[in-house]
C-alpha cells in the first residue's frame, strides 16, 4: 500500500473521529440544559401557583384566592393562638388582604374578570387542618403556612408585575402590593423559625 492512501485513510479517520466527537458533544448539553429545563419548570410549577404565561384571568383569580384564604387563616388565628405575637401577625393579615381585595374587586369589575367567592380546595383543606390545632401546634403550622403561601404570593406578583400581557391596572396593583407581601413573607418565615425551635 503506497504513503498516499495510507494518508488518506489516517485523514479520513481523523475527520470520522472529529465529527462524532462534535456530535457527541453538541448532543450532550442541548439534552442535559433540555432536562435541567424541564427540571426548572418542574420546580418552579411546584412551588409557585403561577407559570411564565399567566394571564390578567387567572392573575386576579389566584391573587383573589390568596387574599381570601390569608383573611379566614388570620380570622381562624385570632380564635386558635395562644402567643400574642401570632394574634398580631394573624390582625395584620386580616387588615392587609381585606384592604388588597378590596382594590383587586374593583380593578376586577372595570375589567370584566370574575374572581372565586369561596375557597379554593386546598386552602379550604389547610383551614380545615389547623381548625383541629391549637396553641404551639397550631403556631407551627399556620406559621408554616404563612411561610409557604407568601413564598408563593410573591412568585405570583412579581411575575404579575412584569409580564407584557398584564393590563396596567392589574400590573400597577401587583408592583403596589408586592412591599407589603414581601414584609409578610419575611414575618411569617421569622414566626416559622421562632415556633419550629420550641
Amino acid at each position: 500500500m503506497s504513503s498516499i492512501p495510507r494518508r488518506a485513510l489516517l485523514l479520513l479517520a481523523f475527520i470520522a473521529t472529529a465529527a462524532l466527537a462534535q456530535q457527541t458533544e453538541d448532543s450532550r448539553p442541548v439534552q442535559s440544559t433540555l432536562d435541567h429545563g424541564r427540571d426548572v419548570d418542574r420546580t418552579r410549577m411546584t412551588q409557585s401557583p403561577l407559570s411564565k404565561t399567566v394571564t390578567p384571568a387567572s392573575f386576579a383569580a389566584k391573587a383573589a384566592a390568596i387574599g381570601e384564604a390569608e383573611i379566614e387563616l388570620g380570622r381562624l388565628a385570632m380564635q386558635q393562638t395562644q402567643d400574642p405575637r401570632v394574634r398580631d401577625y394573624a390582625q395584620r393579615m386580616v387588615n392587609d388582604h381585606q384592604a388588597a381585595a378590596a382594590k383587586l374587586q374593583q380593578i376586577a369589575a372595570q375589567e370584566k374578570l370574575e374572581l372565586p367567592q369561596v375557597l379554593d380546595a386546598e386552602h379550604e383543606a389547610l383551614k380545615q387542618k389547623l381548625s383541629e390545632l391549637k396553641g404551639a401546634a397550631f403556631d407551627r403550622e399556620y406559621a408554616k403556612a404563612m411561610a409557604k403561601g407568601h413564598d408563593q404570593a410573591v412568585a405570583l406578583f412579581e411575575s404579575a408585575s412584569q409580564a407584557p400581557q398584564m393590563t396596567p391596572r392589574l400590573k400597577e396593583f401587583a408592583a403596589a402590593t408586592l412591599p407589603t407581601l414581601k414584609q409578610h413573607m419575611q414575618l411569617a418565615h421569622e414566626l416559622h423559625a421562632r415556633s419550629s425551635a420550641h
